[in-house]
């Protein structure tokens, strides 16, 4: 696999790569963007190696310089591509580079991400995660009812056209083995988070409106986010839910809450009112009053010998201690150079029946591996990951 990614399709590659493809980076002259993203420090990037996000995306992965500003280098680039079966670009870092690609003779899948799509009225716009975010719909859908929409954190509109790209990529594979097909899979990282958008598309076809912050402002007061004592949890309790609601009750009543009286009041089995702003501060401010003194780990305790549907809203520290977690061994510890000497990452998000998800190496220094594969490349030995899953010279 060639890996002409920097961002929309970082995460795809690596995919491949963890399930033991041979995937090859074609980086510039002083590297890719992608290596300086922050946090990154000047020892890890003088060092050829990368900041954080780099250290992760890019494992399992391999480096080769090549300048495609330059003839030499498009012919490099065109003898890597021949002896590829899928090539992963974002065609906007080079004039012509897709065209180069495609010309290329030989049955392959030629995967293109870009934030719009290659054909469209928007088709070539440069955009940023918040862009993608907003024209895809989801920042539409973010965020309390009445107050602005809301970025989802963490780069999100890069990781969901990723998954998108990773399971088009691997079908197209598959018909391109069976039968000897190629194929250019266009990916549009808009589209993809506008066919994700929880069930607003289905909401739209079958009810005729659009869904918007909030649920369409038809929340019940019990179901948000509650601060407890030692963060927050969250809660749905709706009169629909009649256990969680009871349970709820019953533990305030044991509890001998002052505020149980008040949530048993007639007002409370009226369904419309639990909706209004009134109803969900006056609740916000009882349930809150009556968690200030629990933990976390209490309330999800509770919740569970109550039927309650409660849990802990968990932070990112949080994660590293969660008992599911720690049980399936999700967290991996590797070698990540230039940032620690180890470092606990996220693990494989599937189980597979047999083991072929495996980190193999850290991310590479840049042009790690010229030698390895240019070499190999002029010698006419491409190499290809073996049927094992686990890539072989």
């Amino acid at each position: 696999m060639i890996d002409l990614t920097r961002l929309y399709g970082a995460y795809a590659t690596r995919l491949f790569a963890d399930l033991g493809a041979e995937v090859i980076r074609v980086e510039p002259p002083g590297g890719g963007s992608d290596r300086r993203l922050p946090p990154a420090t000047a020892g890890a990037l003088a060092a050829g190696q990368g900041g954080v996000p780099f250290a992760f995306l890019a494992l399992n992965k391999k480096s080769v310089v090549v300048d495609l500003t330059t003839p030499a280098g498009r012919d490099i680039l065109k003898a890597l591509v021949a002896t590829a079966a899928v090539v992963v670009v974002e065609p906007e870092a080079e004039d012509g580079l897709l065209a180069d690609i495609l010309a290329v003779p030989g049955v392959r899948v030629v995967t293109v991400i870009t934030p719009f799509g290659l054909t469209g009225p928007y088709a070539g716009f440069a955009a940023s995660d918040l862009v993608v975010q907003a024209l895809g719909g989801i920042v539409w859908l973010s965020g309390e009812p009445g107050k602005p929409p809301l970025k989802i954190a963490g780069e999100q509109s890069l990781f969901v056209a990723s998954l998108y790209a990773a399971a088009a990529t691997a079908i197209a594979l598959w018909d391109a083995e069976t039968r000897g097909a190629g194929h250019v899979v266009d990916v549009s990282a808009q589209e993809c988070i506008a066919h994700s958008l929880q069930n607003a598309v289905q909401v739209f076809d079958l009810e005729g409106r659009v869904s918007t912050r909030g649920g369409e402002g038809t929340r019940d007061a019990t179901e948000s986010a509650f601060a407890c004592q030692d963060g927050w949890v969250f809660l749905a309790a709706p009169l629909a839910l009649q256990a969680s609601w009871s349970g709820l009750l019953a533990w305030m009543k044991e509890e001998g809450f002052d505020g149980h009286a008040a949530l048993t009041s007639a007002p409370w089995q009226d369904r419309p009112r639990r909706t209004t702003a009134a109803m969900k501060a006056e609740f916000k401010v009882l349930i809150e009053r009556f968690l200030a003194d629990k933990t976390k780990a209490r309330c999800a305790a509770e919740a569970l010998k109550r039927k309650i549907v409660m849990a802990p809203v968990a932070s990112i520290a949080d994660l590293g201690a969660d008992p599911q977690l720690l049980f399936r061994r999700f967290f991996q510890t590797v070698a990540m150079p230039g940032i620690g000497s180890e470092v606990t990452i996220p693990g494989a998000p599937y189980r597979l029946s047999e083991p072929v998800w495996a980190i193999d190496r850290p991310a590479p220094r840049l042009g790690e591996h010229d030698a390895e594969v240019l070499g190999r490349m002029n010698q006419g030995h491409p190499g290809r990951a073996d049927p094992a899953g686990r890539a072989s010279a």
